[in-house]
């Protein structure tokens, strides 16, 4: 179990050197973004452009949060076949990796189906009664086993929501100058503020944003780096279970 235990360990760390890179790059996305001036053609009015630098700040982002994810997941599975190999050897096969079922009932049901139940009955307590892996049960395990799938078949795309511009300031022709900001947006970039007729821009202002989880039925509206932080920590915690058996 050590070996196992190890490994880990070592995929919970990578994970977090992950989570911490999405970190860094999610706090600098405001300096990713380069702001223009415009005119509007038609009613001759200015208005402000804020864009990404990068075309592929996105998926440069998924890519990373893909990696955490799976590092986690990669850390239950090691675990679980570690403490399988140690106390029902029996069940062993290139197939074990960590149990997670939508209901309790399924999970049970699949490990009476091993006979952990009755070849390691501590071990059988502690996955239904402690770590619970199922939809309702522990939301770090489920969070992780569905986006591990997700993953496989597309990008982890975030979204960048509840996004904002602070610090435009303006001037009119008689020299009166005005401060203020937009309401904060779900909308995708490139954000477009236009400017009343008569008014011009001195401070193009600088877009706030806040990152949170695509349409994935257990992360809506979850912001990413609180969310892959606290998980990695109760993931840690039920690997250091299974190692106390």
């Amino acid at each position: 179990m050590v070996r196992a235990l190890s490994g880990s360990l070592q995929k919970i760390e990578r994970a977090n050197k992950h989570i911490a890179d999405v970190e860094a790059r999610i706090r600098a996305l405001p300096d990713s973004y380069v702001a223009t001036i415009e005119t509007n053609p038609k009613a001759g009015n200015e208005v402000i452009k804020h864009d990404l630098s990068d075309a592929n700040t996105a998926t440069n982002l998924a890519l990373m949060i893909g990696d955490a994810i799976h590092n986690l997941k990669c850390a239950l599975d090691y675990a679980w076949l570690g403490t399988i190999e140690r106390f029902v050897p029996s069940a062993v096969t290139k197939f074990t990796k960590f149990p997670v079922y939508p209901t309790g009932g399924e999970l049970e049901n699949a490990l009476k189906g091993l006979k952990i139940d009755t070849a390691c009955p501590e071990l059988f307590r502690l996955t239904i009664c402690d770590i619970k892996p199922y939809d309702g049960g522990n939301d770090a395990i489920w969070f992780v086993h569905n986006l591990d799938i997700l993953d496989k078949h597309k990008l982890l795309i975030p979204v960048v929501t509840f996004a904002a511009i602070e610090g435009i300031e303006l001037e009119n022709d008689r020299g009166e100058t005005a401060r203020g900001g937009t309401w904060s947006t779900k909308q995708v970039p490139p954000y477009f503020v236009p400017i009343e007729k008569g008014w011009h821009i001195r401070n193009k202002g600088k877009v706030t944003v806040h990152v949170d989880f695509d349409r994935a039925a257990t992360t809506l509206g979850l912001p990413v780096v609180g969310t892959l932080s606290s998980h990695s920590r109760v993931i840690l915690k039920v690997v250091q279970h299974l190692e106390r058996l």
